[in-house]
């Protein structure tokens, strides 16, 4: 019998890469379902269980951080404001709660205004709090922008508040699939400084697991090229300095060498090399000038001081730059023409890093190279995974947690179990707003005594608004307009002072006001006669109070 010529009886086919298998096992996630498993690295994840709160996670919690130094975990700190310590840290403690892992970069709190609190320090905050809806499905990226997938598994904590931060992976990360144990009919918010949030239904102030699926875009972890384009390209999408944080931080960007005739490859390179170099110092920071002058000169500080003065110097060359931080650790975000959002670690300085809840992940590493210097103290770094650090699953320790592979040389240019039953039945009496008293957490021993559930009140966040939006005014003549200032709550907030100020090539302070019992406020105010013609931006700020946060609206 003979074969037929035209038939082929044996055709090679080659192995699917990693896109085409996950796409084959992931399932569809469409309408906010989700899949049973994803593909990284070869490996099957199989979507997350529920259950009860374990010994090795910590919630995520309405209550704010104080905005002090590290985050608390599982809160979202709306300010950070800047501090001399720059000691070598303790071991820190890192709660995962992502597969795989990007410990230690879990995305707590982004942080993108810079604002002069009453004693004239630079303060970051959020310069947009408020919330958008936030749609979850799996939906096609309209960026063209390749994007990786992880599941999160985390408690949610709606005891102290129906709003509650949800971690993420990356800035401009997007939830795929959300299901809660017990069923929650939750609904996401993001502000433009690209937090989540988890909003509760009405009346619902227990323990909630979510489940999620969620994805990023591949170029945040790291681009194979920073673009040559002018340093301001995106200055538009800066939020206005104080004019003289400016000044400090344009000063020194020129004895770093950079100016606005820098191109952002250039800026770039040269922050990372001089903030990756920092070193941990014994005892406080002299105090010689600001304190942002302080540090940035100094090469002292651990993560959080390098990531305060780049960002500041960032933002004053005209580059979008946000502070990012977790329990354990800050970074710094920035913006790239035509490709969003880019993560930039400077590493850290701590005596180890102890991780939770990472036992059994893989560690997600990015397939494209770092392209920013490392200087030796930075590529030893916890941050890289190296020296001290405890937790992960055997192997996975000891690599590169930024980058699969190393960067140039600087100034080159180029194990989780059950808990037990007296911890589960202390995770079931939370849901009813207490502890059974006794209970111990089996995390005290690394982190020290849980806090009451009745705390001594942080400064609340204050979201203020400004109307109108546009307006046309002649020199010599005035200017009326309104605003409220709102807690988190939507409650008006009494007795705040209201600054007016115009900023453009100069700022001018031009006139104070307070908010009335109801957070309402209105002024008219004079426009100088000697002004410059031209556009300017209506500041409204208040410095806060001893229980409300600083806030601007423009």
């Amino acid at each position: 019998m003979r074969a037929d010529p035209e038939r082929v009886l044996h055709e090679f086919v080659p192995d699917p890469d990693e896109d085409e298998l996950s796409s084959v096992v992931r399932g569809a996630a469409g309408g906010g379902e989700a899949p049973e498993a994803i593909v990284y690295d070869g490996e099957v994840l199989a979507r997350p269980a529920g259950g009860e709160r374990r010994p090795d996670e910590a919630a995520m919690s309405a209550l704010p951080g104080s905005g002090r130094g590290r985050e608390a975990p599982g809160r979202r700190s709306p300010t950070f404001r800047p501090d001399r310590n720059t000691s070598l840290e303790e071991t820190l403690g890192y709660y995962a709660v992502f597969t795989p892992t990007v410990a230690p970069f879990k995305r707590v709190t982004g942080l993108d205004a810079v604002v002069q609190d009453a004693g004239g320090v630079p303060v970051l905050g959020i310069a947009s709090p408020e919330g958008a809806p936030e749609p979850v499905g799996d939906r096609p990226a309209t960026d063209g922008r390749a994007r990786d997938r992880f599941w999160g598994n985390v408690i949610l904590d709606f005891r102290r508040g129906d709003r509650v931060p949800f971690p993420a992976v990356a800035a401009e990360a997007r939830v795929l699939s959300l299901e809660t144990d017990p069923p929650v009919a939750l609904r996401l918010e993001r502000d433009r400084a690209d937090n989540l949030y988890a909003i509760a239904p009405p009346g619902e102030r227990g323990e909630v697991r979510a489940i999620f699926l969620m994805d990023a875009p591949r170029d945040y972890f790291a681009v194979r090229e920073i673009p040559d384009a002018p340093v301001d390209a995106l200055a538009d999408e800066v939020f206005p300095l104080e004019q003289g944080v400016r000044r400090d931080a344009l000063l020194f960007a020129r004895e770093l060498g950079l100016g606005a005739e820098s191109t952002l490859r250039k800026a770039l390179e040269t922050l990372t090399d001089h903030f990756r170099a920092f070193r941990e110092a014994s005892g406080t920071l002299a105090e010689r000038d600001t304190i942002f002058l302080d540090l940035a000169r100094s090469m002292r500080g651990v993560c959080r001081h390098r990531v305060y003065a780049f960002v500041i110097t960032a933002q004053a060359l005209g580059i979008p730059a946000r502070f990012a931080q977790n329990e354990a650790h800050a970074w710094a975000e920035v913006k790239l023409a035509g490709r969003g959002w880019m993560r930039i670690d400077l590493g850290g300085a701590a005596n180890g890093l102890d991780a939770r809840n990472a036992a059994d992940r893989p560690v997600y590493r990015s397939r494209i190279p770092d392209p920013l210097p490392q200087p030796p103290a930075y590529r030893e770094s916890y941050s890289q995974l190296r020296g001290a650090v405890t937790g992960f699953r055997p192997g996975e320790a000891g690599g590169t947690a930024g980058s699969a592979l190393p960067g140039p040389a600087p100034g080159t240019g180029a194990g989780a179990g059950a808990g037990s039953a007296g911890a589960t039945a202390a995770s079931r009496a939370t849901r009813g707003g207490a502890t059974e008293e006794g209970s111990s957490d089996p995390l005290d021993a690394i982190f020290g005594p849980s806090e009451p559930l009745t705390p001594e009140p942080a400064p609340r966040p204050v979201r203020m608004s400004v109307a109108p939006r546009e307006a046309e005014v002649y020199r010599g003549q005035t200017l009326t307009f309104q605003g409220l200032a709102l807690d988190p709550d939507d409650g008006g907030v009494s007795g705040l002072r209201v600054e007016v100020l115009l900023q453009g090539p100069t700022e001018r302070l031009l006139g104070v006001t307070v908010t009335r019992p109801d957070g309402s406020y209105r002024a008219t105010v004079g426009v100088p006669p000697e002004l410059p013609v031209g556009h300017y931006r209506l500041v409204v700020r208040t410095p806060g109070d001893e229980a409300h946060l600083p806030a601007t609206a423009h």
